[in-house]
């Protein structure tokens, strides 16, 4: 089974189970188009998904954690405590948190850069040449190059 087909074995089984048929969803997504993504024939965007699970009643996340169980083939409430630990740990080492992490804007590269930066001008002002700059930071002259304080 791949991810279309659980994602709309899911979805099928919450609106039967909360008493709709395809057409109590059509301000979402019409008739035929909801029979295919929960046949798994067709992809549903996060934008249709969250409308479709507000007119079921249920959160995305929940949509999403069952269907993940299902591919694990493993028992939703064990799957859920599981997901909690990972939760727990992601919010613990600060990948996940409720505020925008400016920093992450810039990537990963940009974070790199000025750690670069940094290296290269405070090795500058201990008065080491531009090669042996290169040779103690392993970088290329022309990152050297690039961030090098002119005088």
């Amino acid at each position: 089974m791949d991810y279309l087909e659980a994602l709309g074995q899911v979805l099928r089984e919450v609106r039967v189970a909360v008493g709709l048929n395809r057409e109590g969803c059509a301000q979402v997504l019409n008739r035929d188009n909801l029979a295919k993504v929960e046949q798994g024939r067709q992809a549903i965007s996060l934008l249709k998904l969250n409308s479709l699970c507000e007119c079921l009643g249920i959160s995305q996340s929940l949509v999403l954690t069952a269907v993940e169980a299902r591919l694990a083939d493993i028992d939703l409430k064990a799957y859920r405590c599981r997901q909690e630990d990972d939760f727990n740990r992601m919010v613990n080492d600060g990948v996940l948190s409720r505020s925008i992490n400016h920093d992450a804007i810039r990537g990963a590269r940009g974070k790199r850069a000025d750690e670069n930066r940094s290296a290269i001008q405070a090795l500058q002002a201990e008065g080491l040449a531009k090669m042996e700059v290169v040779r103690r930071l392993g970088l290329s002259r022309a990152t050297i190059d690039r961030h090098w304080l002119k005088s």
